[in-house]
Order: structure tokens, then C-alpha cells, then sequence
């Protein structure tokens, strides 16, 4: 018989939320551009942090690349518990992946910048994940801590 993979509440959470939110970045990023003539690659960081003043496109695609992953570094640790930073470094295999698809399919550029970004976006995503994790877990050690100083006070 095979033994049945069992999911923990949170997992099944996350899972919901980031599998199709998962299909919806790679959509958007790479499968439903239109087709380039040509490569696209900048590999030179941080390119378009200093060019960003000049073009207000560019601006808005490196807070779009940042707020794109946030939910990605929300979610992934719900679901890769073994190592703390196993989730970050998924999410950045994430977005290498989506880099080297708009590469070999032509379908937009392949830039540093964007793992960048959305590297930046995975982090935030985590650290509030985390800080919601640490917030629920005292708020659970205070509700218990109270629960049990009522039930000394008005035992007997």
C-alpha cells in the first residue's frame, strides 16, 4: 500500500495560493508576450536602477518585477519547511526560470535587473511572512499563558 502524502493546514494554504498564482506570473511574464525577432539579454546589474530616472516605463516595471514576487515569498515557505532559506532560494530559481524562458522563446528580455527585482519582492514577502508567524505564534503563547493563570485562579 502506498503511504498517503499528507499535507499540514498551512501547506494546503499555501499550495492554493501559489500554484495558481504561480501559473498567472509565468503567463503574464512569459507566455503570453508576443514573440521578439531577436535575443534580448542585459547582464549588466543593477542597469536599470540607474537608468530608471531616465524612462518612466522602466521605473514601474522594477516595482511591478518587486511587487510580482512578493506573494511567491509569502507562500513558499508555507510549503518548503525544511530549511529556512530553502524558500528563497526557490523563488530565485523561479525567476531565473522565468528569465531563461524569455530568453529561449524570445518572449520579452532576459535581464539581471529582474532577478534583482524580483529577488527583492521574495524577500519582502518572506520577512512578512515570518513577522506574521512571529506575531501569531505570541499572541497563541499569550492566549495559552492568560488560559492557564484562569484556570490556577479558579480551580477549586
Amino acid at each position: 500500500m502506498i503511504a498517503a502524502f499528507k499535507l499540514d493546514w498551512l501547506r494546503r494554504i499555501g499550495l492554493s495560493f501559489l500554484v495558481p498564482y504561480l501559473f498567472l506570473v509565468f503567463a503574464v511574464t512569459v507566455f503570453l508576450r508576443s514573440s521578439a525577432d531577436g535575443y534580448n539579454l542585459i547582464l549588466e546589474p543593477f542597469k536599470s536602477y540607474r537608468d530608471y530616472h531616465i524612462d518612466e516605463f522602466t521605473w514601474f516595471q522594477i516595482r511591478a518585477n518587486v511587487l510580482l514576487f512578493i506573494p511567491i515569498g509569502f507562500f513558499l515557505p508555507m510549503i518548503i519547511k525544511k530549511l529556512f532559506f530553502m524558500p528563497l532560494i526557490a523563488g530565485v530559481g523561479v525567476s531565473v526560470t522565468i528569465e531563461l524562458l524569455q530568453l529561449v522563446l524570445r518572449r520579452g528580455t532576459c535581464e539581471t535587473d529582474d532577478v534583482i527585482s524580483n529577488s527583492i519582492g521574495m524577500l519582502i514577502g518572506f520577512a512578512a511572512f515570518w513577522a506574521i508567524k512571529a506575531v501569531c505564534l505570541l499572541l497563541r503563547y499569550l492566549v495559552i499563558t492568560l488560559h492557564n493563570k484562569y484556570k490556577e485562579k479558579h480551580r477549586g
